[in-house]
């Protein structure tokens, strides 16, 4: 019997790439502010780099620098971006981020005619998907019709092939017009995907149920094998379809929680694939988790996200001093 071919990449990340504009500081009375590469599924393939797995991007940004600014950091992670796509006019999508006195984010996109939306199924590299293990993908590319349907086809493309799909939903109600379409995308995902993880809002808004436990009930689909559901420095549930592991979070200074998510997303896939994505009892996916949530902390004490994103050994600190100041 022949070998099946090894896999180019243990993850491709497919949607948006974004620069947040992150406020530094203030001129006088005019705020300043710094371009930070960004964008969710940009932000976990620069995660999983970090982390040493194999990663590529599937996405479009436009001609300009800041085009130049998106995929510069990716390369410079270790991320494969020769399937990136050049926009002809569109522009890269801008974000403003605001940050209140405890960190936490509040974003301003700027996406009208942005080079991601105008990304098509001709686009998308087929076979850089047929050579990865997993397929990762957000719900933000279902925003726009023509980007809408190059995620479907990556999708389509992933299962022919046997390979795994993750979603972070990631929803972003100031972007979308309609929040009924917005709620009606995050559940595609989750519906389509094989790991997802959420936050504990976005779980109250995809199922319509205030209890956590009954959210991921409504939720669960029989081809899903994992859903992580995070809540700050309260930790995550990570869900199988047999049980349910609880995972300690950890108290940092917070500088910002832009990438929050999206490192914990990194360190859950990493886990999940190093453990070839099944066998898992609770303690092995405790251990998952606790990087996850690691990770996590890690990227909330620092600006910026993809270039930024945790290196093992940075997780390892974080969960060492977290055990000392247990004792």
């Amino acid at each position: 019997m022949t070998a099946a071919p090894a896999k180019r990449f243990d993850v491709v990340a497919l949607g948006e790439l974004v620069i947040d504009l992150i406020p530094v500081g203030r001129d006088d009375d005019e705020p300043l502010y710094a371009a930070r590469p960004g964008g969710a599924p940009g932000n976990v393939a620069a995660g999983i780099a970090r982390l040493g797995l194999r990663a590529a991007m599937l996405s479009k940004v436009g001609r300009e620098p800041f085009g130049d600014l998106a995929t510069g950091a990716l390369t410079a992670t270790g991320v494969d971006t020769g399937s990136v796509r050049r926009a002809g006019v569109e522009t890269t999508a801008l974000a403003v981020v605001a940050l209140d006195e405890k960190g936490d984010r509040d974003f301003t996109l700027y996406r009208a005619n942005c080079a991601d939306a105008s990304y098509a199924p001709e686009e998308v590299d087929d076979g850089v998907i047929r050579a990865s293990r997993l397929l990762h993908v957000g719900s933000l590319a279902l925003a726009t019709p023509v980007s809408t349907a190059a995620q479907r086809h990556a999708i389509a493309v992933a299962r022919e092939v046997g390979a795994i799909v993750s979603a972070d939903p990631n929803l972003r109600p100031a972007v979308w017009a309609d929040k009924t379409a917005m709620i009606a995308a995050g559940r595609e995902v989750v519906a389509s995907a094989d790991i997802v993880k959420l936050s504990r809002e976005e779980l109250t808004m995809l199922s319509g149920i205030g209890d956590a436990a009954d959210g991921v009930r409504r939720l669960w689909h029989p081809s899903l094998m994992v859903m992580a559901v995070t809540d700050g420095e309260r930790g995550a549930m990570i869900h199988t379809e047999d049980w349910s592991v609880a995972v300690d979070g950890h108290a940092v200074e917070v500088v910002d929680t832009v990438g929050c998510g999206d490192a914990f997303m990194a360190s859950l896939l990493a886990g999940l694939l190093s453990a070839d994505l099944g066998g898992f009892d609770r303690a092995a996916m405790a251990g998952i988790g606790r990087r996850a949530c690691a990770a996590g902390a890690v990227i909330a004490t620092r600006a910026g996200a993809m270039s930024r994103m945790p290196r093992p050994d940075e997780i390892d600190r974080m969960i060492a001093t977290a055990k000392v100041e247990a004792i």
